[in-house]
């Protein structure tokens, strides 16, 4: 699922946390792939992993790890990474549905500089890692947590002011409207497409998430709702209120209708 992002209020907010923190902040979409970080360089004992294809692979599997457990909980995960080093990750949720991640990490709870080179030294003999443990900011047990309360305020705030959202939700939106504005039109499932310049496949995808059932279903509904709607309050004829939902076949419009409600237009009128 692709994120838009207000990409110049989220960088404000992740400079501020970083300034606060000093600790590296990361936004992941609902798919696991990075999407901004302040700063964007790592820290140079990670960029040093990550130069290695193997290690990547696990810093990949050690991230997707973490998300599948902040996923379960749909709460903060705190951890340690393959690597040794402390990470948290929080849940980005928007109408109830995790479309992506904030992340910080790359930091220790290990103060003594010679213990922290005495943790790590196996690691690093094992895969020739050369660089040194400066660049490894050391945070105490309290700093910790106050930066996992940062965070989450950070979260809640990110999505309070809608700077995150998922691609799928605004072109649901954006669907939902057109549906609603447009029940008198044809609405063929290739015209959506053409109209919104998506694929079949992204067109369904996008229903299924949304409205829980297909977008014929969901059309069909809204116009039995119009038409429902129509007859209690208005004096328009059925022909017209078949009409005005789509329905160029009168007779069509009320064998639709009865299987929808169980009775005719004419006897929901009266």
């Amino acid at each position: 699922m692709g994120l838009k992002l207000n990409t110049a209020e989220l960088k404000d907010i992740l400079s501020s946390f970083y300034t606060l923190t000093k600790i590296r902040p990361v936004i992941f979409d609902n798919e696991f792939h990075e999407i901004m970080s302040y700063p964007e360089d790592k820290c140079a004992f990670c960029r040093e992993v990550r130069m290695q294809e193997g290690l990547l692979a696990k810093c990949h599997e050690s991230d997707r790890n973490a998300f599948l457990a902040c996923k379960a909980t749909e709460d903060t995960y705190v951890y340690h990474c393959h690597a040794g080093l402390l990470e948290a990750v929080k849940p980005l949720k928007h109408k109830n549905r995790i479309i992506g991640y904030i992340m910080f990490g790359q930091i220790t709870d290990i103060k003594e500089k010679h213990k922290l080179q005495a943790a790590l030294e196996p690691f690093c003999l094992e895969n020739n890692i050369t660089c040194g443990t400066d660049s490894i900011k050391y945070k105490n047990q309290k700093q910790i947590l106050a930066a996992s309360k940062l965070l989450e305020i950070c979260t809640d705030y990110i999505l309070m002011k809608e700077m995150v959202e998922a691609e799928n939700n605004l072109l649901a939106d954006r669907l939902k409207e057109y549906i609603a504005g447009n029940l008198d039109a044809k609405l063929e499932i290739n015209d959506l497409c053409e109209h919104f310049k998506v694929s079949r496949t992204k067109l369904y995808e996008v229903a299924a998430e949304t409205f829980g059932i297909g977008i014929a279903a969901y059309i069909k509904n809204l116009r039995m709702q119009k038409a429902k709607e129509l007859l209690k309050n208005t004096e328009l004829s059925i022909s017209e209120i078949s009409t005005s939902v789509g329905f160029e076949d009168y007779n069509y419009f009320s064998r639709v209708f009865k299987k929808t409600y169980g009775i005719s237009p004419r006897h929901c009128r009266k």
